[in-house]
């Protein structure tokens, strides 16, 4: 039965309880940290709710958490050792009183909270639907020059060329990817290949990437919310509403002025355009566009972002566009020399450049299959392979305005990516795009045998590129 949040049934802290309190907590800070500290862990809670349930056996608990031997008997000792579970025979455990007692105030208080957070959002909800109501965002307004998201993997680089060229400025994906540096990083995570790995940019490069895509045809000003929205699965909280409501009347403010704007998080954790608003809503341009068969997109609610890691969203005015200088194709080619021997900031966790191929491939032969990530193999494998074909076109293009000298050297750059991007594709036939599938030990020692190929012909492109950079 949940608890009324009416004051007449609040608990009332009068000042003598306070001071027991706060002596309590003060002379027992330790045991109070170590009691909340032994059930402070989902698997933990988990074990705590199968034994209120009488489901206390270890075989049992096993399969029920999917935990290993050895990390349910760690976990069981914890909470042992803490007094909430004891042995009730051999193989068999059960909860404490003390056990008991902390599962139902710390349920009791979850719902309290959770309810009080409810409350909130509605509130500031019915908040926000009175200023639209007040402001006339009520209807549906959509710019006239609609920006196209590009077909690609690397999503910022389709959404990107899509408002730039809506602009005026016509331009391309392989033209993003190539004058900002992005298509020349490989980056992939340590320990196990999580999809993260192509999106996963530090801070100080993501805006030296963004300052170079200026250079196809536009001043941009980016907001970055360096907080993941939300930050926990289910609904925002209410300092997250206000911040997604910011958001959206400033989006508003561009699309009345006839201007798209770039969001990251539209229909998934990838960058998307917004071309309009209908209500409360986003009318946007995405990858979902591609398997849409030329239908509309469904608007996406202001508050409906899937933003893990930061949101990104970025307003565009016009500008000279200067890609087709001579200066400039230099200042990109030593940008892309510098990324592709990740001589720039990478994220704590990560590895970048060539040495990413041989983290990546120790993964698929190491870590055992139960533990492989399917998702993040072949996503990152076509973002990748998409990268070195993007970059190999890129070197191409910016070839003919340089010297005989450097145009040897580019040549020979860009066949190696291309070499590189033959393989990659291989690798995917092998984990095709998917958010699940096989990962059996003889796919993944062909999978290893592929990254060190692709590994050598990266390792040629970059030498060629740094060759031409100089």
């Amino acid at each position: 039965m949940q608890q009324s949040c009416h004051p007449k049934d609040a608990t009332i802290m009068v000042p003598g309880k306070e001071r027991d309190t706060d002596e309590a907590l003060v002379e027992n800070s330790e045991g109070i940290a170590g009691l909340l500290g032994s059930a402070a862990n989902p698997a933990r809670v988990m074990l705590l709710t199968l034994m209120l349930r009488g489901e206390g056996g270890f075989s049992t608990m096993r399969i029920k958490t999917g935990l290993s031997k050895t990390a349910l008997a760690n976990h069981l000792s914890r909470l042992v050792e803490n007094g909430l579970v004891r042995r009730a025979e051999r193989g068999k455990y059960e909860l404490t009183v003390d056990g008991r007692e902390l599962l139902g105030a710390a349920v009791s208080m979850y719902r309290s909270s959770a309810r009080r957070a409810d409350e909130e959002r509605v509130r500031l909800q019915s908040r926000y639907r009175r200023a639209f109501m007040e402001t006339g965002v009520t209807g549906r307004r959509i710019v006239s020059r609609q920006a196209k998201y590009q077909p690609c993997w690397l999503s910022y680089t389709g959404a990107m060329a899509g408002c730039i060229t809506a602009l005026g400025n016509a331009c391309d994906a392989t033209d993003v990817g190539g004058a900002s540096g992005y298509s020349f990083i490989i980056n992939v995570a340590k320990g196990q290949t999580c999809p993260s790995g192509p999106t996963a940019t530090h801070i100080k490069t993501f805006r030296e990437m963004l300052k170079a895509t200026e250079s196809l045809g536009a001043d941009i000003e980016a907001y970055i919310y360096q907080h993941s929205y939300p930050a926990k699965a289910g609904s925002p909280t209410p300092r997250e509403l206000e911040v997604v409501s910011k958001l959206f009347e400033r989006v508003r403010r561009e699309i009345d002025g006839d201007r798209p704007v770039v969001i990251y998080g539209l229909a998934a954790p990838e960058y998307g355009i917004v071309n309009g608003y209908e209500g409360q809503s986003y009318i946007v341009s995405t990858h979902r566009s591609l398997n849409e068969k030329g239908r509309p997109e469904e608007p996406i609610p202001f508050h409906a972002l899937n933003s893990p890691g930061c949101i990104d969203a970025f307003y565009f005015r016009e500008a000279p566009r200067t890609h087709e200088d001579k200066e400039f194709a230099a200042e990109a080619l030593a940008r892309a020399a510098r990324f592709a021997n990740a001589q720039m900031p990478v994220q704590k966790g990560y590895v970048a450049g060539v040495e990413a191929y041989d983290e990546w491939a120790r993964v698929l032969i190491e870590v055992p299959e139960e533990e492989q990530n399917y998702l993040g193999n072949s996503y990152t494998a076509a973002c990748v392979a998409e990268g070195r074909a993007m970059s190999a076109a890129y070197l191409r293009r910016v070839a003919p305005r340089t010297s005989a000298t450097v145009k040897e050297h580019l040549s020979a750059s860009a066949a190696a990516y291309a070499r590189a991007a033959e393989r990659m594709a291989e690798f995917l036939k092998l984990f095709p795009f998917g958010f699940e599938g096989e990962m059996k030990q003889p796919d993944r020692k062909k999978g290893a045998d592929i990254l060190k190929d692709a590994r050598a012909h990266e390792e040629e492109a970059v030498r060629e590129l740094s060759k031409a950079a100089r």
